[in-house]
């Protein structure tokens, strides 16, 4: 399970539904990865991740070049 709590959103790109994003952060050892969340309406408890991530990237741009090219409703 990933732990939302541990971490600094340096940037959240969400669809035009608002029920997907993807999450670029900081974790707190210092590194920069991505993941994918979504939410349900009907569902109060929020977002869950999909268990689509990134693995470790030298900067936010390069983290988000690799979830666009990974996920494509970025590209949408």
């Amino acid at each position: 399970m990933i732990d939302r709590r541990n971490r600094l959103v340096l940037v959240s790109l969400e669809d035009g539904t608002g029920l997907r994003c993807v999450d670029i952060y900081r974790s707190r050892h210092g590194e920069i990865l991505w993941d994918e969340w979504r939410r349900d309406p009907e569902d109060p408890s929020g977002w869950h991740a999909t268990g689509r991530r990134g693995g470790v990237y030298g900067d936010e741009a390069a983290a988000r070049q690799a979830a666009i090219a990974a996920i494509e409703w970025l590209t949408s």
